[in-house]
């Protein structure tokens, strides 16, 4: 009976190795497709402009939620001694780390869905809007996230249980506000069509709405789960060992929806944005050494 258990064990152990893994894959992803989209954005003058910087910013907060909070959270996870209350400096920085990112992720998205609602309300007076308006408010969303998750930390030394009940209130929140924007969008548009400036601005602009619509949305099932199961079994989220074999694979599954979100954005400006696109492919690698083949042969038929 002791060898059985002591197998069981070991097989558990060995499938949270394997679960570890995947994680540790998808974070480098999230880490190296945000950080090429940045990196496409800074070659790219042209593609920084007023309309993309919470674009940009929300990329920022992506890669460092795949870079630091996901491996804070994987190390939580496989400590489960970490969830008992105590003051440990070691322990709020920690969580403030973990927490800053994640919840700037969702501030963003707010951001967003809010500059598309006072685009669609008032468009000649968003159109007036200078480049200062968004820094301040990408000011604003940061020094935010950082007092929230202050408190968070907080919360998660002395009451672990309310930090989880936070955690979710912060996502519900969000996708409220998104929510309610984008509700207001389309019944403003279909009751009252706003006047709006013709010609290949306003195709743009009108893009741009579907894309960050389409980013949201994706944001929403994405993270969503996650709130729920928050909220259903808190202490359940990092305590792995504790859980039975249905509650590890929920809760993984919806981690792994949750930081799915950070690989889908990059992924939709790629599809939707023709300039982002074409930036993308033409920093690739192998274009560029195609092209340089091609500009060798030109250059030795030339010779010829």
């Amino acid at each position: 009976m002791a060898n059985n258990t002591t197998n069981d064990l070991s097989i558990k152990q060995l499938g949270f190795v394997w679960i570890d893994a995947i994680f540790v894959i998808e974070f480098t992803v999230i880490l190296i497709m945000n950080a090429y989209t940045i990196t496409v954005f800074a070659r790219n003058h042209h593609l920084c402009k007023r309309t993309t910087y919470l674009i940009i910013n929300l990329t920022v907060a992506d890669l460092l939620s795949g870079a630091v909070s996901g491996p804070l959270e994987l190390f939580y996870m496989n400590r489960k001694s970490d969830l008992q209350p105590g003051f440990i400096w070691q322990k709020l920085s920690s969580v403030t780390f973990l927490s800053i990112f994640t919840i700037s992720s969702l501030t963003n998205l707010s951001l967003i869905s809010l500059e598309r609602l006072h685009a669609t309300v008032y468009p000649f007076s968003h159109c007036s809007l200078g480049k200062r308006v968004y820094f301040k408010a990408i000011i604003f969303g940061w020094l935010s996230s950082f007092l929230i998750s202050c408190v968070d930390s907080v919360l998660f030394v002395f009451m672990p249980v309310k930090f989880f009940y936070a955690w979710a209130s912060h996502i519900v929140i969000a996708l409220l506000i998104v929510a309610l924007s984008y509700i207001i969008i389309i019944v403003k548009v279909h009751k009252h069509p706003p006047p709006v400036p013709y010609g290949t601005a306003a195709d743009s602009d009108t893009k741009l709405s579907i894309t960050l619509f389409i980013v949201t949305v994706v944001s929403v099932v994405t993270t969503l789960p996650w709130a729920l199961y928050a909220a259903i079994k808190p202490m359940h989220i990092w305590n792995r060992e504790s859980q039975t074999e249905s509650g590890v694979t929920i809760n993984y599954i919806v981690h792994g929806l949750y930081y799915a979100c950070a690989i889908a954005n990059p992924l939709i400006y790629a599809i939707r944005m023709e300039e982002f696109r074409k930036a993308v492919i033409k920093g690739l690698p192998c274009k560029k050494a195609l092209e340089e083949s091609r500009h060798n042969q030109a250059i030795e038929l030339h010779a010829a």
